[in-house]
């Protein structure tokens, strides 16, 4: 259990945060949790005429969020019952009353992120029909979210092995500008594409093209200090190793080696020591 006791709403959005950059899906549920309890009872204390609150948000905001996080961790613990649920918390935040300019836009926003994670969910659940009307929703929906609709997209054609070429095709461009983005969620998400990109075009038994592709992320993922990204990509580079051409496999030794001597080890005089079997 977290000690989450006397945290505002702003704190326990900053963990949350911090929480999904190193996807600790269990301790998001917890933390989702409190915060949709304390934002209600904030918004409960409100309505009864308790003094205003200072928060940077307004309670639309932590009530959609919370319950949109708390979806996407049992999403991601593959509890897709539940994520649809939460999906019913934040779809319709319409009781909510007396809302300015700006809340009207957070209730509007989770009902627009409501229909998408439906999608999501459905996708995932192998109702592979839904695409074309969910590729539809990508085009004309917020480009900020590009990058974790796409996800969903590989994730559902790697798990039920159908193509999506068209799709991957089609947003080929806008890809690659948010690829030079330095805020630390896009960051996490384009790594994580990335990664899937990878995978797909391995089911897709474009070994080679995939292995280059993994060789590429994990040079990427450390130059970004995505660690999470960074430990998906070696994993799943060992997974597929004995596919490596030896090209391939000595361009991850020296990748590996580059990597190590940057990162670790160093001598007192800041001289760069390595052992070869380390990489190997």
């Amino acid at each position: 259990m977290l000690e989450l006791d006397g945290m505002n709403e702003d704190s326990l959005t900053d963990m949350l945060k911090v929480s999904f950059s190193w996807e600790n899906w269990t301790a998001i549920l917890e933390i989702s949790d409190k915060l949709f309890e304390l934002a209600v009872l904030t918004y409960g204390s409100h309505q009864q005429g308790a003094k205003k609150y200072f928060l940077k948000k307004n309670i639309a905001y932590y009530l959609g969020y919370s319950a949109c996080m708390k979806g996407i961790a049992y999403q991601k613990l593959g509890n897709l019952a539940e994520s649809r649920k939460c999906i019913g918390l934040y779809s319709d935040l319409s009781w909510i009353t007396d809302v300015d300019h700006e809340a009207a836009v957070e209730v509007e926003y989770y009902k627009n992120i409501a229909i998408a994670n439906t999608f999501v969910i459905d996708l995932l659940e192998g109702k592979v029909e839904v695409l074309p009307d969910y590729v539809e929703f990508i085009r004309t929906g917020d480009q900020e979210e590009l990058l974790a609709c796409l996800i969903t997209v590989l994730e559902s054609a790697i798990k039920y092995n159908f193509s999506i070429d068209w799709v991957l095709d089609e947003f080929n461009e806008p890809l690659q500008e948010l690829s030079c983005r330095a805020k630390q969620e896009d960051i996490r998400y384009y790594i994580d594409y990335m990664h899937l990109s990878a995978i797909y075009l391995y089911k897709r038994e474009k070994i080679h093209d995939a292995i280059n592709l993994t060789l590429y992320i994990l040079v990427i993922s450390s130059k970004l200090y995505d660690g999470t990204g960074f430990r998906k990509i070696v994993s799943f580079y060992e997974h597929i190793r004995s596919h490596a051409s030896a090209e391939q496999q000595e361009s991850y030794q020296n990748i590996m080696k580059n990597i190590l001597e940057r990162e670790f080890l160093k001598d007192e005089k800041g001289d760069l020591v390595i052992n070869s079997r380390i990489v190997d």
